[in-house]
C-alpha cells in the first residue's frame, strides 16, 4: 500500500502541469522595503570667538611712608689705665777693646838699580878702491876692471858704527812708604738690652649701650586695584539647520510569478492561500511531489 501510494502521488502532478496554460501566472503580493528620506534637524553648533572684557586687577606700588622707631646703640667708650709692665730698654755702655790700626810709614831702601854706560863706538876699517884716468880708459877688461896696468889698486880708510850696548850695577837709596799694622786700644760704645718695670698708660674699649629715637623713611608695598583689558577665547552656541537622512520602512507592491507567490513568512500565512493552492499541503507526499518550496 505504501508502494502504491508513492507512485500516484509521483503521476498526479504531471498531469496537472499538462493542463496549465504556456505562460506563467502572475499574482500581486505586499513586501516591506526600508527607503531613504531626507529630512531638516536643527542642533547646536559651538564656535571660538575673541572678547575683548575688563576685569579687576592688582598691582604692587611702593609708597614712602616716615617711621620712628626706638632702638639700642652700642658705643665703644676708650677708658685709660695704668698698668705695671715689663719695658726692654736699651742701654749703652763703653767698653775697652783692642783693635788693629793701619799706619804708613817712609822707608829708606838702598837697591841695585841697572845703568846704561855706553851705547857702541866708532872703528876703522881699510877698503879698496878704484881710481880712472882722466884721459883714457881705466880698465880694458870689463870683468877685472882693477886688474889692468893702467888702473892700480889703491886702499882708503873709513869709520863705521858698531852697536855694543855696556851697562854697569851701581846702588841707589829710595824712599818708599810701607804699611804697618799697630795695636791701639780704644772705647767703643756698646748698645745692650735691660729689661725693668715701669708704669704704661693703656687704653682699653668698654660697650656702653644707648638708647636712641630714629626717623627713618621706609618704602612700603601697597596693592592697588585697576580695571584692565584682557582678549578671552570665548565658546560661542549657535543653532544651524542640518539635512539628515534615515531609512523608513514602506509597504510595495509587486507582481510576482504565482509559483512564487508566497512570503518568505510560515506558509500558512503566505498572501496566496493555503498550502493547497501552491500544488500540495505539509505532508510527505506534498515535498516529494516537488512542491515543498512553498512553504519556508
Amino acid at each position: 500500500m505504501l508502494v502504491g501510494a508513492i507512485a500516484a502521488a509521483a503521476i498526479s502532478p504531471a498531469r496537472a502541469q499538462d493542463k496549465a496554460p504556456c505562460g506563467p501566472a502572475m499574482r500581486t503580493i505586499h513586501v516591506t522595503e526600508c527607503v531613504p528620506e531626507t529630512y531638516k534637524v536643527k542642533r547646536t553648533v559651538y564656535s571660538m570667538e575673541c572678547k575683548t572684557e575688563e576685569y579687576d586687577a592688582v598691582k604692587c606700588v611702593m609708597e614712602n611712608q616716615v617711621r620712628t622707631r626706638e632702638c639700642v646703640v652700642v658705643k665703644c667708650v676708650p677708658v685709660m689705665t695704668t698698668e705695671k709692665r715689663k719695658v726692654c730698654k736699651n742701654v749703652t755702655c763703653w767698653e775697652e777693646r783692642t783693635t788693629t790700626e793701619r799706619c804708613w810709614k817712609t822707608v829708606t831702601e838702598t837697591c841695585m838699580k841697572k845703568r846704561l854706560k855706553c851705547l857702541g863706538h866708532w872703528e876703522c876699517y881699510e877698503k879698496e878702491a878704484c881710481f880712472a884716468n882722466l884721459f883714457h880708459k881705466c880698465c880694458s877688461n870689463p870683468c877685472d876692471p882693477c886688474g889692468s896696468s893702467c888702473c892700480a889698486p889703491k886702499t882708503r880708510t873709513a869709520k863705521r858704527w858698531v852697536c855694543c850696548p855696556e851697562y854697569e850695577c851701581c846702588p841707589v837709596t829710595v824712599c818708599k812708604k810701607v804699611c804697618v799694622c799697630v795695636p791701639k786700644t780704644c772705647k767703643v760704645p756698646v748698645c745692650k738690652q735691660v729689661w725693668e718695670e715701669m708704669d704704661v698708660q693703656v687704653c682699653s674699649y668698654r660697650r656702653v649701650e644707648e638708647k636712641k629715637t630714629l626717623t627713618e623713611t621706609v618704602c612700603v608695598p601697597k596693592q592697588v586695584t585697576y580695571r584692565a583689558t584682557r582678549t578671552v577665547r570665548v565658546c560661542v552656541p549657535h543653532e544651524e539647520e542640518v539635512s539628515c537622512t534615515r531609512m523608513v520602512s514602506r509597504c510595495v507592491e509587486r507582481s510576482v510569478p504565482a509559483e512564487t507567490c508566497c512570503a518568505p513568512t510560515t506558509c500558512c500565512s503566505s498572501p496566496c492561500g493555503s498550502c493547497d493552492s501552491c500544488g500540495g499541503g505539509h505532508g510527505l507526499f506534498s515535498r516529494m511531489r516537488g512542491h515543498g518550496h512553498c512553504c519556508r
